[in-house]
């Protein structure tokens, strides 16, 4: 996998993500709101799979992020679009860092940025459909989101993240840490992900008319305030709902054939 060693055209991604969305470069603009508008503008880039095997084992940039956005309405998965949020706020100037986490299927298997304000510590998680920066506080923080309420326990450096349901009950979903990880290991991690089981399954999720729909195979769910209505469907149908979502039908098409669905009972 490459290495950051290379500029990897990261100004061009810069200047077509700032046209693209409308990004004002305004530094007397305040932080905590332009970070605002930065993750309202990674809310309508796609977490997804179907084009990571086209980059299988290979660095996936800033600039392929974003020109596969704009040409065709794919995004990418947690890692390339944690690297790409973390260049962004790079560029506007931001305190920031990535953290490694590790969710229940492996250690390192996920990522966050954290971002300083001030004296303040907010936690960015694109990869986890979290468009909002969460404001890190001790002992901890509940956030109420599409996917329902999340709590942020904070022991040390240690955060732990949880589901929160109306039963009470919790649900763990990962683990990090606010202290940054080199980007040798970050690097390492991310090309572990291509031995993950998620690679033998067809994952799209992106937030639609105030709704977070997730995708895993003909299975769709529609998620609202912690509420999910769940369907199977026909590929077809998936397919009309992928389209729907602003991406492409022949990257849709093309992960099918890749991943053998056609021929599958799913």
């Amino acid at each position: 996998m490459g290495t950051i060693d290379k500029v990897y055209n990261d100004e061009k991604a810069f200047e077509l993500f700032v046209k693209t969305f409308n990004i004002k470069v305004n530094h007397q603009q305040d932080k905590v709101s332009l970070l605002k508008d930065i993750l309202r503008a990674f809310s309508k880039i796609p977490y997804e799979n179907i084009t990571k095997h086209d980059f299988y084992r290979k660095f996936i940039s800033p600039y392929d992020v974003m020109r596969n956005f704009v040409l065709c309405g794919a995004g990418g998965t947690c890692f390339p679009l944690v690297y790409f949020l973390k260049r962004i706020l790079d560029f506007f100037g931001f305190n920031s860092f990535i953290s490694l986490a590790d969710r229940t299927y492996a250690p390192s298997s996920h990522c966050v940025v954290f971002v300083q304000i001030k004296n303040e510590i907010f936690l960015t998680d694109v990869g986890f459909s979290v468009f909002v920066p969460v404001k890190i506080e001790y002992p901890k923080t509940l956030v109420s989101l599409n996917q329902g309420n999340l709590e942020f326990v904070l022991q040390g450096d240690r955060l732990d993240v949880f589901s929160i349901f109306d039963n009470g009950h919790k649900k763990f979903r990962y683990s990090t840490s606010l202290k940054p990880c080199s980007y040798d290991d970050f690097f390492s991690a991310w090309e572990k992900t291509y031995e993950f089981e998620m690679m033998n399954h067809l994952i799209i999720v992106k937030e639609k008319s105030g709704e977070l729909v997730y995708i895993r195979d003909n299975f769709v769910h529609f998620i609202k305030n912690g509420i999910s209505r769940n369907l199977k469907m026909s590929l077809d149908d998936v397919r009309k709902i992928v389209v729907s979502l602003g991406i492409e039908e022949k990257i849709f098409d093309k992960a099918v054939s890749n991943l053998g669905l056609k021929d599958k009972e799913i």
